[in-house]
């Protein structure tokens, strides 16, 4: 999964069209069933990854 799958923040805010603070504004908040926005970290305090089908499925619930 790693390396073609999983992307940054900044690489998400650019995928789905929206500046660094929307981006940031909306993964603070939880979609319609209550759920956090999907993300992976490669270690515990490692940054934080998505992956944009993931994400975009988030949206949408």
């Amino acid at each position: 999964m790693y390396g073609t799958k999983l992307i940054n923040a900044r690489q998400l805010a650019d995928a789905l069209g929206v500046c660094n603070t929307t981006l940031f504004k909306m993964l603070k908040q939880r979609n319609q069933r209550g759920d956090p926005c999907p993300f992976h970290q490669l270690g515990p305090n490692s940054r934080k990854y998505y992956v944009l089908d993931e994400v975009q499925q988030w949206l949408v619930q």
